[in-house]
């Protein structure tokens, strides 16, 4: 679909090619601000990647950055570390600290980026100025307040399915096999759950955006998130759908490098690592935006749906001038 002025600000008029009566766009808005399908927001969020390449594969690389650089330090120290039979244990201890530090710090530097992502969708969507640095600096005193709305979304998709797993896997591990239908009974439950899980997560899908662009705490960017979504559930799963697709090309670039480690040692298993590292971090950066330009582009779009934030944003955009033109006016007089 083609996007007539979107890119340049120019004061092109924007409709259908049906001669249809067209509407002005909104003064200062780059994109027009209107109900869009879900093919049309897909299409404009690549169109927006497009636009700013370097400026979202440089907030996505944090989050890439900070995985991989967790990767390297476990392999640097069983490196050179090699651990002697006595003390395999030990390996293995901190190989698993390195492994959830490395989770946690991965989470955070996820959620960070995915709210400075946010941040400069909107500001580059609606024709303001914007850049790496002031994107992270827009979020940077809310990072809690956004790891938060993400654990939330992820417990809301699993919170059954592992209370149910949990003890199902738990009963037989301490040899109760008088049991067996009640374990056979939280699997069923357990796997069923994940339908429930998968709207859950669906329906706070724009807390994150909900959280950046009107500075909402937890709970209420969470219930923000619900209302918006009400009746796009279905085209939000879509892009869910296109997003594993982009990951599983991702994992097949990665398979060779895979393929090569399980047949290398030494020397050229370490190299080889670090290559598939590298490979992952290049991978990672780039797919990384797609989803949170995708999803902030829907909270847009549901604003626009549902409470006329077009009209909202045109307003503020006229009345902002007539408002400095009065306050220049006062000061003169008072001069």
């Amino acid at each position: 679909m083609a996007e007539d002025g979107s890119l340049n600000g120019s004061d092109t008029e924007w409709g259908t090619a049906s001669g249809e009566l067209r509407a002005p766009k909104p003064e200062g808005a780059r994109y027009e601000l209107r109900p869009l399908s879900t093919g049309e927001i897909l299409d404009r969020t690549f169109l927006l990647y497009r636009s700013r390449f370097w400026l979202y594969v440089g907030l996505s690389s944090l989050a890439a950055g900070v995985s991989v650089l967790g990767s390297i330090g476990k392999i640097a120290y069983l490196h050179f570390n090699t651990p002697a039979a006595g003390v395999a244990n030990t390996a293995v201890v901190v190989s698993s600290v390195f492994t959830v530090v490395a989770m946690i710090l991965s989470f955070v530097a996820y959620s960070v980026t995915q709210a400075a992502t946010v941040s400069a969708v909107s500001s580059v969507y609606l024709g303001e100025e914007t850049s790496i640095g002031r994107a992270f600096g827009s979020v940077r005193g809310h990072w809690l307040r956004y790891c938060l709305i993400a654990m939330w979304q992820a417990w809301s998709a699993g919170w059954i399915f592992t209370l149910m797993l949990v003890p199902a896997i738990a009963i037989p591990a301490m040899g109760v096999r008088s049991l067996g239908w009640l374990v056979s009974l939280m699997m069923f439950v357990a796997f069923a759950s994940l339908i429930y899980g998968v709207i859950a997560y669906l329906r706070n899908s724009l807390a994150i955006p909900a959280a950046v662009m009107e500075d909402r705490r937890v709970r209420g960017a969470i219930k923000r998130s619900k209302q918006l979504a009400a009746g796009r559930t279905g085209a939000i799963f879509l892009l869910y759908l296109l997003l594993f697709a982009l990951y599983m090309v991702v994992g097949m670039l990665q398979m060779p490098f895979a393929l090569v480690l399980l047949h290398s040692r030494s020397a050229v298993y370490v190299l080889t690592q670090v290559i598939a590292l590298v490979v992952a971090f290049l991978c990672n950066a780039m797919v990384g935006p797609v989803g949170a330009i995708a999803l902030c582009l829907f909270y847009i779009d549901q604003r626009v749906r549902k409470e006329a934030f077009d009209i909202e944003f045109l307003m503020s955009k006229t009345a902002a001038p007539a408002v400095d033109g009065v306050a220049g006016e006062s000061a003169t007089e008072l001069a």
